[in-house]
């Protein structure tokens, strides 16, 4: 019979298996390379960067333990993915998790700028209510017009946080490389709000309080990761 010690590790043997044919491996070219990361990548002569997967699954599983444990707190999380890549499965785990998304773009101060933020939060769930029992269907042509270009609006800002009514306690942002999402880090870093990421070898984790190195461009490789992330919080 299999020892136990045997099994565990013919799991990660197809665990590495799955994350390769992801290509959660694959960093950008070296010149894009940022000092912060460089502790997980392998030594290469190729012009790409590989990350050392055993430990980016060292990191997806304490990423997964730690959002495991604030959501046991009952405590509230904003995932953050805007780039096309990653927009469809952020929207899918925050939904899985019952939790908070921002998907289309980052709103600049979001975190910052929390209290002007809820005031638009509040008009967006107004509108919906006039939506939803006809009122704005009964407006003049020209106006009714105006009024669902400014919802339309604001359901793509704003559906994933509707109901956020505090700060979130976490933000987990996919790419922090990516221009929008270097603004979401600055405002969490200047709210004191944990930041977990999705970081590919030319990210900046600088500050971050918990991320996993790996690919954070590709549309596979960021569903693995994130698929992994969510099977091990519920079990």
């Amino acid at each position: 019979m299999e020892t136990q010690l045997q099994q565990s590790q013919q799991t990660e043997e197809k665990i590495y298996e799955e994350m390769m044919k992801a290509g959660v491996h694959y960093g950008r070219a070296k010149r894009y390379t940022h000092p912060s990361i460089k502790n997980f990548l392998l030594k290469s002569n190729k012009n790409i960067e590989f990350f050392n997967l055993k430990l980016t699954l060292q990191k997806l599983n304490e990423v997964s333990n730690y959002l495991k444990q604030v959501l046991a707190e009952n405590k509230k999380i904003l995932f953050v993915g805007t780039t096309p890549a990653s927009q469809n499965k952020i929207q899918e785990i925050a939904q899985a998790l019952n939790q908070y998304y921002m998907t289309y773009k980052w709103v600049g101060g979001f975190l910052t700028n929390f209290q002007t933020i809820q005031s638009r939060l509040i008009y967006f769930r107004e509108l919906l209510k006039k939506e939803e029992n006809g009122e704005i269907q009964n407006l003049p042509p020209a106006q009714r017009s105006k009024v669902e270009k400014e919802l339309q609006k604001l359901k793509n800002l704003y559906s994933g946080v509707i109901n956020l009514e505090s700060l979130p306690d976490v933000i987990f942002i996919v790419n922090l490389a990516y221009k929008q999402h270097k603004t979401a880090k600055r405002e969490a870093l200047r709210m004191k709000i944990p930041i977990i990421a999705l970081a590919g070898s030319d990210n900046d984790v600088s500050n971050v309080f918990l991320f996993v190195p790996g690919n954070d461009k590709a549309p596979r490789s960021i569903a693995w990761q994130l698929d992994y992330i969510l099977a091990k919080i519920k079990t």
